[in-house]
């Protein structure tokens, strides 16, 4: 999936000239948390977070002799602005946040503004891929960390005739070893779960002792 899927294009944006005052009441007006700041271009030159301007105070203002309301963004903006392309994959952008500490990407195209994506967007990005969201059922499996397992467990769910909404693969505890997490829509497990065992595979979840 791509940044552009989950991406909001109806983006609110302020100018460097835009006083903190009014930043705020744009933040507080469409219940946000950052603001990009544009040029005439609409071209990205900077970002403002509810945080900035909240800590905004006439000690870090030194060019600005008015009340701290009325100064401009361009005070207290980030300029070293991290952003995203519309056809980066949404992993390399969340990757990209944690590893930054940051909570939002603008998306620009040809060097303009036409998008931005938050930690909300990719926590509900996730539940969807994961068909957490669906009336459905978990499944962890602990395989062989070798080719084919995945396959091997596939023809087993396809045998019960169970939809498969969603697959991860995490890596287990011990190396040799993975974990082969399922989305099955179904709400009874128990007679897949009764033939993986049969076939010799190691039931994480649902555990059906912890459960009696």
């Amino acid at each position: 999936m791509m940044i552009q899927d989950i991406m909001t294009t109806d983006v609110v944006y302020i100018t460097d000239k835009t006083s903190i005052k009014d930043a705020l009441s744009k933040m507080e007006q469409f219940r946000i948390r950052h603001l990009p700041v544009v040029n005439e271009r609409k071209e990205i030159i900077g970002i403002v977070s509810d945080r900035d301007l909240r800590d905004a105070s006439p000690s870090s203002l030194g060019n600005c002799s008015k009340d701290v309301l009325q100064c401009p963004i361009k005070e207290i903006m980030k300029t070293d602005v991290l952003t995203a392309l519309p056809y980066d994959f949404v992993e390399e952008a969340a990757n990209m946040m944690m590893e930054n500490r940051i909570s939002c990407l603008p998306v620009e195209d040809n060097g303009k503004l036409i998008g931005i994506i938050t930690g909300k967007d990719l926590l509900k990005n996730l539940v969807k891929l994961t068909g957490a969201d669906l009336p459905s059922s978990r499944l962890e499996v602990e395989v062989l960390n070798q080719s084919g397992m995945l396959a091997e467990v596939a023809a087993l769910i396809k045998e019960h005739k169970i939809n498969i909404h969603s697959v991860l693969i995490y890596p287990s505890m011990d190396e040799s070893k993975k974990i082969l997490v399922f989305r099955l829509q179904t709400m009874d497990l128990r007679p897949l779960i009764k033939t993986l065992k049969d076939n010799n595979y190691h039931i994480l979840w649902p555990d059906m002792e912890m459960r009696l």
